[in-house]
């Protein structure tokens, strides 16, 4: 006698394989943070892997993940944006802003020598909403987004802090 089908096996025909997550977009390279806004510029390249299925699809979630920041003094949080336009600063566009990054616990989580052996922070944003926002206010380039970090509100001098990478996932 055969057992049923799985339904979460993806090899079984009509079931629901779990999504999974695919790099679309990365910055090459680490950067820094300062007292000034800041923009990275990410080549997006067309799904290839388990996002293809969802490529076109309304249903489709984006993340944006900034890994392993890292600074050696204390440090204000940043507020994060999108595809602000050129020559903007990034505040004038609320509507583009589409998370914050906490810094709390950053100077403990950059020690080399502490318990987190200097790895820094990693946030992920579902900026799935805000990407819809854009394509539907023609503000969506398929092939390239734009990410600008500005410092929140610090009394005294904003160190510089590194960001290890920002990369896009769909899933």
């Amino acid at each position: 006698m055969q057992s049923p089908p799985n339904p979460q096996d993806p090899r079984q025909p009509g079931s629901a394989a779990p999504r999974m997550a695919e790099m679309v977009a990365a910055t090459s390279e680490p950067f820094y943070l300062g007292p000034e806004p800041k923009e990275v510029s990410l080549a997006i390249h067309a799904p290839t892997g388990p996002a293809l299925f969802h490529e076109h699809s309304t249903q489709r979630e984006v993340y944006l993940y900034i890994e392993n920041m890292t600074c050696s003094q204390p440090a204000p949080p940043f507020r994060v944006y999108l595809n602000v336009p050129p020559g903007h600063v990034p505040e004038q566009h609320p509507e583009l802003r589409v998370g914050n990054l906490g810094t709390f616990g950053l100077l403990q989580k950059s020690d080399p020598k502490g318990p987190h052996a200097g790895s820094g922070m990693s946030f992920t944003l579902d900026i799935t909403e805000a990407v819809n926002h854009l394509a539907a206010k023609k503000n969506w380039d398929s092939q390239n987004l734009r990410v600008s970090f500005s410092p929140s509100f610090w009394e005294g001098q904003v160190p510089r802090v590194k960001v290890g990478r920002v990369s896009l996932y769909y899933k």
